[in-house]
Formats: structure tokens, C-alpha cells, sequence
């Protein structure tokens, strides 16, 4: 695993318990609190905090991304059971109706839009990604003003063609979108569970893996805007990031996720801007001395 920073102290954000099978015990930075949490406890999805549609710019429809993917959302590919969410991928013909068409493959993708965002925090996951060419499962933020594209935070978006997970923030405009991008080729993303998490503030994000920081971006494009969270497991096209499936791609898969936990800090944060200079005094004149003529005394 590549590990670019120190580990993680300042929040004291995780405790690790287990990467295989049991639940990872997270605590809340000092000071912070749990704001949004799902543990994937019951056995639907809780339609209180998800929806499973995307409204943003670059859809062809709330069930198809654009060309760039091959595949079309379903809700019967979000399935919860057993403690964790899985968004499958299938290889199979759909029907679609939003937009119309055929589409080869089906996703299941999950989205907090209308039912949660938020501007500053941490927001972190326990996950295990699905691999093979072709796979593109992402944890990403997008803006709730969906005329307002970028910024987007891509937490962990992982390109099943290249074996490698990106890191990133868009921003800028969408006609001129830049990208602050890394990329980790190093960390089994998918035989192993791991944590990640971005932790969110006034000019200032840093990406965690594990409760350690891997980016760490510190600019005046770190957006101050309402965002939202989207999880989702979509199969590429040719000439995207992941690349198109080929025949050693397995499907069905699943993009797990064990929980997703959002904490912000009791006092609203904000950005500190560095002190004035001192104001200088203007200099006073000199003060003329007052003489005083007092009357001659009378002579006796």
C-alpha cells in the first residue's frame, strides 16, 4: 500500500478491527458528529436517505450515464442483505426506458440527492471493489445545484481496465473542467475491505485510505457548495477510464459497501483568512507648551 502521508492523528477518525469479515468500529473525530449514517442493517434499501436515479449534467436520462458507459440502472441491482450493500453489475439485454433503448449490461447505483447533502465534513465508507476490465465502480459528490457542474469530488473511482483508483476533484467550468488527480496502482481495492474517506473544509480536502491521507488538496477551488453522495458500480465503454468488459470479466459483480458515515464538526466551519496588518497609528505634532502671563502683582 502506498502511503504518501503521515497516518492520520489530527481527527482521530478510525479504529481498525477487522479488513475480512467483521464490522470496522469508527469513531467520531473529537468534537464531531454523526450527521447521516446508513449501516445497512434491514434487508431493502432505505428510501428515507437513497434514491436510485442520477440527476446531473452529462446523463442521458436518471437511469443512463452517457456514451462513455455501457450500462443502464436498475433497482433490482441495489441489494441489501446481510449487513452491506451491493450494487451489482449483470451482463444481460435491458429494455430501457429512461432513455429508450438497448443496453447491454444493467448497474445499480444509489444516490443521497433530495434526501442528504452537505457542505464541509467527513464523509467515509468500508468497501470492497469489484475487478476486472470494464468495471467502474465510484464513491463521488456532486453538487445538489445541478446547473452547477464542477466541482465533483471522485473519493474513489476505480478503473477496472487500468487496476488503478483515482483520486480527484473537478473544477473550474464546464466548459473549461480541470482536475486535481492522483492515482493509487498499488492497494488491493478488491480482494481486500478497506476504509475511505474525504475529509472536507474551508479550502482544504485530504483523501484517507485506511486513516491514512493519500491527496491532500489545499486551493481556492475546494468547493464551499451543498453536495451529495453517489455510490455506484457502472460498466464502461470503450475508450472510457475502465475500458470495455472483455471475456475474462466475471459478472455478476458486486461493489460492497459495509457503511457510509458522515460526521461534521459542532461549530460551523470557516475559512480562515490570515490577519490584517496592523494599522499604524498616524504621528501626532508636536505639542507647543502653553505659557501662561500672569498679571504683574501690585506694589505696596
Amino acid at each position: 500500500m502506498r502511503l504518501l502521508c503521515p497516518p492520520l492523528s489530527a481527527i482521530g477518525l478510525l479504529a481498525l478491527v477487522s479488513m475480512a469479515s467483521s464490522p470496522l468500529v469508527a469513531a467520531p473525530p473529537t468534537g464531531w458528529k454523526l450527521v447521516f449514517n446508513d449501516e445497512f442493517e434491514g434487508q431493502t434499501l432505505d428510501a428515507s436517505k437513497w434514491s436510485t436515479a442520477m440527476d446531473f449534467p452529462g446523463t442521458h436520462g436518471p437511469r443512463y450515464h452517457n456514451e462513455f458507459y455501457l450500462s443502464y440502472t436498475l433497482d433490482e441491482d441495489v441489494i441489501v442483505s446481510d449487513g452491506v450493500l451491493r450494487l451489482r453489475t449483470e451482463k444481460r439485454l435491458v429494455s430501457g426506458q429512461e432513455p429508450m433503448g438497448l443496453f447491454d449490461y444493467s448497474q445499480g447505483l444509489v444516490s443521497t440527492r433530495d434526501h442528504f447533502t452537505f457542505t464541509y465534513g467527513y464523509v467515509e465508507i468500508r468497501a470492497k471493489y469489484p475487478g476486472g476490465k470494464g468495471m467502474w465502480p465510484c464513491f463521488w459528490l456532486m453538487p445538489e445545484d445541478e446547473n452547477a457542474w464542477p466541482p465533483e469530488f471522485d473519493i474513489a473511482e476505480y478503473y477496472g481496465g487500468q487496476h488503478k483508483m483515482h483520486h480527484g476533484l473537478a473544477y473550474g467550468s464546464m466548459r473549461e473542467t480541470k482536475w486535481d488527480s492522483s492515482v493509487d496502482a498499488e492497494t488491493d481495492f478488491i480482494n481486500d475491505w478497506h476504509t475511505i474517506g474525504l475529509e472536507w473544509t474551508a479550502g482544504k480536502a485530504v483523501w484517507y485510505v485506511d486513516g491514512v491521507a493519500c491527496k491532500t488538496v489545499t486551493a481556492d477551488y475546494v468547493p464551499g457548495v451543498p453536495m451529495y453522495v453517489i455510490l455506484s458500480n457502472s460498466v464502461g465503454a470503450a475508450g472510457s477510464a475502465a475500458s470495455a468488459p472483455d471475456e475474462n470479466t466475471v459478472f455478476p459483480n458486486d461493489f460492497q459497501i459495509d457503511y457510509i458515515r458522515v460526521y461534521q464538526p459542532g461549530q460551523p466551519i470557516v475559512k480562515t483568512e490570515p490577519p490584517a496588518p496592523p494599522v499604524k497609528a498616524p504621528a501626532l505634532e508636536p505639542t507647543k507648551p502653553i505659557i501662561a502671563v500672569l498679571p504683574a502683582a501690585p506694589l505696596p
